[in-house]
């Protein structure tokens, strides 16, 4: 497969799986108070950047972690799943892929990043989708 078209394919990808921040909601204004209100909460943390992403833009396919893919919103995440269920398959060499099983079996991937959320995502694939005898 040219290289180009994968580097193209991988950065598409994870450039999908990029969350842009929320935009900020202004939060209508209290009631009446009857009593003074305590601090202000906290803000909220920011959301780690994943070791996978090497620069911006740029991530280490490899190193992609199932929480990587399970924090991500949903659109991102099913675009995620299919770009590995692809890149995966070509790497593996295999070349026909039977369209009817792909749901279930980024069903079992996800299954197995939830109970497994540091493993990287290519070793979730080889987890849940190893044939046992």
């Amino acid at each position: 497969m040219n290289k180009e078209v994968v580097a193209i394919l991988v950065a598409c990808s994870l450039a999908a799986c990029a969350q842009p921040p929320a935009p900020q909601q202004q939060a209508a204004p209290p009631p009446v108070p009857v009593a003074p209100q305590p601090e202000a909460a906290a803000p909220p943390t920011p959301r780690v950047t994943s070791e996978a992403q090497i620069a911006p833009g740029r991530w280490d396919v490899e190193r992609v972690r199932c929480s990587d893919l399970l924090g991500a919103a949903d659109d991102d995440r099913a675009a995620a799943a299919m770009f590995y269920y692809g890149y995966l398959a070509a790497k593996a060499g295999i070349h026909v892929i039977d369209v009817s099983q792909i749901d279930g079996n980024i069903k079992k991937v996800m299954e197995r990043c939830a109970v497994a959320p540091n493993e990287t995502v290519p070793q979730a694939f080889r987890q849940a989708l190893s044939r046992r005898r």
